[in-house]
């Protein structure tokens, strides 16, 4: 429905104050694994996988098995709000055997978890109904995506100031296309020398004010483009003061319109966020394609909860740790939850899919990716452990400037070591 004249905020943060949010519908398929506290208000903890999926794809000559962990964010003053997250999972899209969609929503905003779960609701349906669909798939995500902002802008929800990232990876045998929208990521692992840790190698770039092209491109289309300390007089408005994510001490540049003190976005794209519109947000996603070989033993696709104080590097050697997408899942969102407990009062919701490529042996192969994938024993594995229990501190979370200004990205100081 876009914008709605009640969304036109009379205080000077520009958004409107969050309310307390009862649980919500599961934001995954049936025949996946939810798992709740064990008491208290938390209705929708985690959702999960029940453990590791196997999908073979002769063709390719592989075995994909891949797992899903969506942990809702610790929230003291908001015991009850619900997971902003969501997390799409499509198997054989538009009855392609080899041909299998994952994709993370991360929703912001007050109707950010409507946001996202109808952008995964759709996504699957609008690729498969797109023209180019299946001559040429990434054409075919690629416009999906801009048709669900078409379609969140007409729907019953109010999107003028809420909306959600969209980071999307489809596998067509043994390509694997990534289309982004905001700041969740794609990140591919590639093997190195015997012995050696696997290299990060990312698939998408976040899209935020810190890059120059996305910040150029807004500027010239009305935004401007300051942090909070500038948008308060104490840093001078006239000159950029960030240098990149991990120095702008929890207070990155943010997107205002010049009539007022909104959006305060601190990404250049995302789905939804109709207000934005006029200043530069735009739903198109940035694509990228890699022909997967036996030395990409793994990808990775999280929401930003993940990457607030994690690089993409680290997060690869965590999860080379481990034999199985799905105790992979579990224990980065887990460290994720801990670094960011670390660092504040609370955390953001975080989730992740990880896909493992198993490659077949080759004749005459006696070591090598093929064999990395394999080892973690039959697909599928035991069923999911207990939720996680991270002990919260105690205290309240601590409020932003501006009242309720979206911090989708405070600044990531991100953690040497794991």
């Amino acid at each position: 429905m876009g914008c709605s004249s009640s969304k036109h905020v009379a205080d000077d943060s520009g958004a409107a104050a969050m309310r307390r949010r009862g649980p919500r519908a599961s934001m995954v398929p049936a025949g996946y694994k939810v798992e709740t506290a064990a008491s208290g208000p938390e209705a929708q903890r985690q959702l999960a996988t029940a453990g590791s999926v196997a999908v073979p794809l002769p063709t390719a000559g592989l075995t994909l098995r891949y797992a899903f962990v969506s942990q809702r964010g610790y929230y003291p003053d908001a015991p009850d709000k619900s997971n902003q997250d969501a997390v799409c999972v499509a198997e054989r899209l538009g009855g392609g055997a080899e041909t299998h969609l994952f994709g993370v929503f991360d929703g912001h905003g007050e109707l950010g978890t409507e946001c996202a779960q109808f952008v995964r609701d759709r996504l699957a349906d609008n690729i498969t109904s797109q023209p180019s669909w299946p001559a040429v798939p990434a054409a075919a995500l690629a416009a999906a995506l801009v048709t669900a902002n078409s379609q969140l802008h007409e729907a019953p929800i109010d999107d003028c100031l809420s909306g959600t990232t969209a980071c999307c990876a489809l596998l067509e045998g043994s390509t694997l296309h990534v289309a982004n929208v905001g700041d969740s990521r794609a990140v591919l692992a590639e093997a190195g020398a015997p012995g050696e840790l696997p290299t990060a190698r990312d698939l998408s770039q976040d899209q935020t004010p810190f890059r120059l092209d996305e910040c150029l491109r807004v500027l010239q289309a009305g935004a401007r483009v300051m942090t909070l300390d500038q948008l308060e007089g104490l840093k001078d408005p006239s000159l950029p003061c960030w240098t990149n994510e991990a120095d702008c001490d929890g207070d990155p540049p943010r997107l205002w319109s010049p009539a007022g003190l909104f959006p305060g976005t601190a990404f250049t794209r995302s789905i939804g966020d109709a207000a934005a519109e006029d200043i530069g947000v735009i739903a198109d996603p940035e694509m990228s394609a890699m022909q997967l070989e036996p030395c990409h033993p793994f990808a990775i696709l999280a929401s930003d909860g993940v990457w607030e104080f994690m690089s993409s590097q680290k997060a690869v050697e965590m999860v080379a740790k481990h034999d199985n997408p799905y105790d992979a899942c579990k224990a980065l969102v887990s460290q994720a939850y801990k670094l960011w407990l670390q660092k504040e009062t609370r955390t953001d919701d975080i989730s992740a899919v990880v896909l493992f490529f198993d490659w077949k042996k080759k004749e005459g192969s006696s070591s090598g990716a093929a064999e990395a994938g394999a080892a973690g024993g039959a697909a599928g594995g035991a069923a999911a452990p207990a939720a996680q229990q991270d002990t919260p501190p105690q205290g309240g979370e601590a409020t932003s400037r501006l009242g309720s200004v979206w911090r989708s990205r405070s600044g990531k100081k991100q953690e040497g070591g794991v």
